[in-house]
């Protein structure tokens, strides 16, 4: 973004704010700000605090992060002070994202509070990847009851004949998403954060990715006496077993 921005408007009239950034680069770049020597300033969240004179717009790109938020003292939300300042500065403020927040997308679409601008083109020409959606319910009553569907296995299995490699996203880590008593429903769970417990067959563990509170594994339910323990979902784990199961001679990383 910074090299876009450089080729367009010059090295000069930028400043760039974020972290990485030492104590006196810090310093430098506030008080070129300060001094209205800087016309642009790109930045991560903390770059809304910078001391912009006579501002014009406010462009917050990919709004629908959550790392706008700080987590840390102080805590803040970059895109609420954003606003703030926009109607003290009386500019526009423009929250750009192709997947806006859904709170966003409500004030704009049924509250009429922000008004909706749509790109319906591409800024480039490059063309877009070709995506299938599959129904695994679809493949499961083909009698397919792998992880894996009829046209991800036969595409994984190109790729190896090709020396290619293949990327699988699975955004659930650990190897079972929760661990439920089939005879009484009971649900194994943080008693911290009060949300399933994820089994990682590695320690052999269950684990709240909230908090980090670890269980040894349950084999007998607390709330019925029963022994009909059974773990349910798929992590990282149970994926990657699936994998050298379904392609043993391939190298999983």
């Amino acid at each position: 973004m910074i090299d876009r921005f450089i080729s367009r408007f010059g090295k000069d009239k930028i400043a760039v704010l974020h972290s990485k950034l030492s104590i006196g680069e810090r310093y430098d770049e506030w008080n070129k700000i300060k001094n209205g020597k800087i016309k642009i300033v790109i930045g991560v969240r903390s770059a809304i605090f910078a001391p912009i004179e006579n501002l014009g717009i406010i462009i917050i790109d990919e709004e629908h992060d959550s790392s706008y938020k700080s987590e840390s003292n102080p805590k803040y939300d970059a895109k609420q002070i954003a606003r703030y300042i926009s109607k003290q500065a009386l500019c526009p403020l423009v929250l750009g994202s192709a997947t806006p927040d859904i709170n966003t997308y409500y004030k704009a679409t049924i509250l009429n509070k922000i008004e909706l601008l749509k790109l319906t083109k591409r800024a480039n020409q490059a063309s877009l990847p070709e995506i299938d959606i599959i129904d695994l319910k679809q493949e499961l009553a083909n009698g397919n009851r792998s992880m894996l569907s009829i046209d991800l296995y036969k595409a994984i299995e190109e790729n190896i004949k090709q020396k290619r490699q293949t990327i699988l996203f699975l955004n659930r880590r650990g190897y079972s998403t929760f661990v439920m008593c089939r005879n009484c429903g009971y649900t194994v769970k943080c008693k911290n954060c009060n949300i399933s417990l994820t089994y990682h067959s590695y320690e052999k563990k269950l684990k709240c990715h909230y908090c980090g509170y670890e269980k040894e594994i349950v084999k007998i339910c607390p709330e019925c006496g029963s022994n009909k323990i059974r773990y349910f979902g798929t992590g990282t784990q149970k994926l990657e077993q699936e994998i050298q199961k379904q392609f043993p001679r391939s190298n999983n990383n």
